[in-house]
């Protein structure tokens, strides 16, 4: 596993340990969202909409799961985006495929870019406010998401 992909596991696996294994606050498919939350067709416009033209080359589908914040801890990783949420946060875990990801973000010292672009973005975003706290690239798609919750699967068009 390379150093791009490892902030993945790093926001994925406490999310996932500490998320009741798809016992979440909604883990079944249809199941209503509590008062104040933003469903997943806003999430995911947030998530598009906030990257901007040229951030995204051929989006291809979008996957969401509806999941509390692991430890509220700020994710620990070299030059990836982090900032942290207090324990039991209502969050959507966020994970955008595309046929290429071109983000400009700053990048540990000794760095080497990928002889291919990332082709996944993800993010965990507060399900009130639409914050996100931890974003990242990587080239692996699918994430287990399912392991935190329902899955929902929709279009790069939300």
């Amino acid at each position: 596993m390379d150093k791009r992909s490892n902030w993945m596991w790093m926001i994925l696996i406490p999310v996932l340990l500490l998320s009741g294994c798809g016992q979440g606050p909604a883990s079944q498919r249809g199941a209503s969202l509590p008062r104040g939350v933003i469903s997943a067709a806003q999430a995911c416009r947030l998530t598009i909409g906030k990257a901007g033209p040229g951030f995204f080359t051929g989006p291809e589908r979008v996957h969401l799961v509806f999941t509390t914040y692991a430890k509220g801890e700020p994710v620990e990783s070299q030059g990836d985006i982090s900032t942290g949420m207090p324990p039991r946060t209502l969050v959507w875990v966020v994970e955008v495929h595309a046929r290429a990801i071109h983000w400009d973000h700053s990048v540990p010292p000794g760095y080497q870019s990928p002889s291919r672009p990332d082709t996944d973005y993800s993010v965990v975003m507060d399900a009130r406010t639409g914050r996100v706290s931890d974003a990242g690239e990587c080239a692996c798609w699918p994430l287990p998401l399912s392991k935190a919750g329902a899955v929902v699967s929709l279009p790069p068009e939300c």
